[in-house]
């Protein structure tokens, strides 16, 4: 692909991860890498893979903080934590 091409495809890729979809991001980063370590590649190209990849580590660390609170004070909670289950276990 030529430079414009993959700077504007990261773009769009970057863009669409800020649309609550980090998983893109993380798509962005893994197919970019190897382009924008080249000396070689536009700067843009650079610019998007970086904040593709703070952004995937932010989230990481969003979802994993929710995900442990979640979990060890799911029973404290009652009934608000209860709504918001997917599956409500049995027992305590």
């Amino acid at each position: 692909m030529k430079p414009d091409e993959l700077v504007s495809l990261c773009k769009k890729m970057f863009y669409g991860g800020l649309a609550f979809l980090p998983f893109l991001w993380l798509i962005n980063v893994a197919f970019f890498a190897r382009a924008s370590r080249k000396s070689s590649a536009p700067p843009d190209l650079k610019k998007f893979v970086y904040m593709s990849a703070i952004g995937c580590g932010l989230w990481f660390i969003v979802l994993t903080t929710w995900y442990a609170l979640f979990v060890n004070k799911r029973v404290a909670w009652g009934a608000a934590a209860d709504k918001i289950t997917v599956v409500i276990p049995k027992g305590v």
